[in-house]
C-alpha cells in the first residue's frame, strides 16, 4: 500500500514553468477560459480546466517568477492522469510565454538576456574581432551559421522558394493570407534565409501571413545594390503571388533593415507602396563614426566597430557611403511613407543613429513607433530564448496585423 501511495503522489506532481513577466499577468491569463481554448488545440483539456484546480505563482529573486498548476488528487474528468498533465503542461507553458511577450519595455534586463549577452561577449565578438575579414574566412563564417542553423530545426516548417527569382525559404500562411517579405541580416555579408528562419516563422505565424525569405545576394562578391536590386525582385514576386504590393509587409534586422528602407524608397519611384515595415535594429546609417563611440556602440557585445566598417566597405565598394541607397538616414521618411514600426536594444550600436533617424521622419510627419529594450543589444529578438525578445517579435507582429487589417497600410 505504501508503494501505491507513493506512485499516487508521484503522478500528482505539480506542472511548473518560469516566467518573467509581473504575476498578476499570468495569473490574470490563467483565468481566462477563451485561452485553454485557444491553446490547448486538439486536447480535450479546455472542456476539463474547471476541474483542474487553480494556478498559484510566486515572485523569484531575479525577477519574474514561477506559475504552479496541482492535478487535483481525484480529478473529474474521465481522461488518462498522463493526458491531463501532458496538456497541462503545454498550456502552462504557452501561457507565461504569452505573459513573457507583453513585457514592458522598461523592465530589467532578464536573466536569460543576460546569458544571451554572456554568450556574445565570451564568444562571438573574440572570434568577430580575431578572425581576418577576408572572403575565406567570410565563406567560412557563413557555413558554420547555416550549418549550426539547419541543426537546430530552422528549416522545419518552410520549404524552398521555388519559382521564385531569389532563391531563399517560403512559409505558406492560409488561403489568401497577405505577405511578409523578411530581408535577414548579416553585415550584408553573411546571414541567410537558414540563420533567421525561426525569427521568420516566428512572425509568420503570429501575423498571419505567407511569408518569403530571400537569400539576396552578398558582398564582396556582390557589392551594392546587388542586394537592393535582389530585393526589389523577391518583393516584386511575393507582390504578385499574394494580390498586390499593398498586401505585403517588408520586414528586417540590422543590414536587412537599411535594405527594407532602401526598397522603400525604390518602390516609391515605382509608385508602389507596402502596407508597412517592420524592422529591427536596423542599420540606417553606414558613415563614421562607427559603433564605439556612440552611447550603445561602446556596450554591444554584438558588432566590433572594426568589423562593421569592414562590412560597410565590402558592401559599399566604389559608392559613397552616404549615399542614401547604402545610409538610408540620409534620405528620413515622411508622411507619404506606411506606418513602422522599431524595435532596438538600448546598448545597441545603432541605438543613437535609429533614434535620430526616427527624429527627423517623425518630423516630416512620418509615423514611426519607436521601442527601445534598455539593455539589450544589437538584433536581441533574432536570437530565441529570451523574454525581451519575444516580446519584441510580438510588438512587430501586432504592428504587421494591424497593418494589413488596415485599408492602404493606414
Amino acid at each position: 500500500m505504501a508503494r501505491r501511495d507513493d506512485r499516487v503522489t508521484a503522478r500528482a506532481a505539480p506542472v511548473r514553468a518560469r516566467f518573467s513577466a509581473d504575476p498578476a499577468d499570468v495569473l490574470a491569463l490563467a483565468a481566462d477560459p477563451a485561452r485553454w481554448r485557444e491553446w490547448a488545440g486538439p486536447l480535450p483539456i479546455w472542456h476539463v480546466h474547471r476541474h483542474l484546480g487553480r494556478a498559484t505563482v510566486r515572485a523569484l529573486a531575479d525577477g519574474g517568477g514561477e506559475l504552479e498548476w496541482s492535478l487535483p488528487a481525484r480529478p473529474a474528468s474521465a481522461l488518462p492522469r498522463t493526458v491531463l498533465r501532458a496538456g497541462l503542461s503545454l498550456f502552462a507553458r504557452r501561457l507565461v510565454t504569452e505573459a513573457d511577450r507583453r513585457i514592458a519595455v522598461t523592465r530589467r534586463p532578464s536573466l536569460p538576456s543576460h546569458f544571451q549577452r554572456a554568450g556574445l561577449q565570451l564568444v562571438v565578438r573574440p572570434v568577430l574581432t580575431i578572425a581576418p575579414f577576408d572572403e575565406k574566412w567570410i565563406r567560412v563564417l557563413r557555413a558554420v551559421a547555416t550549418t549550426a542553423s539547419r541543426a537546430t530545426g530552422s528549416r522545419r516548417g518552410t520549404r524552398p522558394a521555388h519559382g521564385a527569382p531569389v532563391p531563399g525559404l517560403w512559409i505558406d500562411g492560409e488561403a489568401d493570407a497577405p505577405g511578409l517579405l523578411v530581408l535577414h541580416g548579416g553585415g550584408y555579408v553573411a546571414g541567410s534565409s537558414d540563420t533567421h528562419a525561426t525569427m521568420a516563422k516566428a512572425l509568420a505565424r503570429l501575423a498571419g501571413t505567407t511569408t518569403y525569405v530571400p537569400d539576396y545576394r552578398l558582398a564582396p562578391e556582390h557589392r551594392y545594390p546587388a542586394a537592393l536590386d535582389d530585393a526589389e525582385a523577391a518583393f516584386s514576386h511575393l507582390a504578385e503571388y499574394v494580390g498586390g504590393a499593398e498586401r505585403v509587409v517588408i520586414a528586417g534586422d540590422s543590414a536587412g533593415g537599411g535594405l527594407a528602407l532602401g526598397l522603400l524608397d525604390r518602390l516609391r519611384r515605382r509608385g508602389e507602396r507596402p502596407a508597412a515595415l517592420a524592422l529591427i535594429s536596423p542599420w540606417v546609417d553606414l558613415t563614421e563614426p562607427l559603433g564605439g563611440e556612440r552611447s550603445g556602440g561602446a556596450l554591444d557585445p554584438l558588432m566590433p566597430p572594426s568589423i562593421a566598417a569592414d562590412c560597410r566597405d565590402a558592401y559599399a565598394g566604389d559608392t559613397p557611403v552616404d549615399d542614401p541607397g547604402i545610409s538610408p538616414a540620409r534620405r528620413p521618411l515622411d508622411a507619404a511613407a506606411p506606418p513602422v514600426a522599431i524595435v532596438c536594444g538600448g546598448d545597441d550600436f545603432v541605438v543613437d543613429d535609429v533614434r535620430a533617424f526616427v527624429d527627423a521622419s517623425t518630423a516630416r510627419g512620418a509615423t514611426v513607433d519607436l521601442r527601445v529594450w534598455p539593455g539589450m543589444v544589437h538584433c536581441f529578438p533574432v536570437v530565441a530564448g529570451t523574454p525581451e525578445g519575444a516580446s519584441a517579435l510580438a510588438v512587430l507582429a501586432e504592428h504587421i496585423a494591424a497593418a494589413l487589417r488596415s485599408p492602404r497600410g493606414e
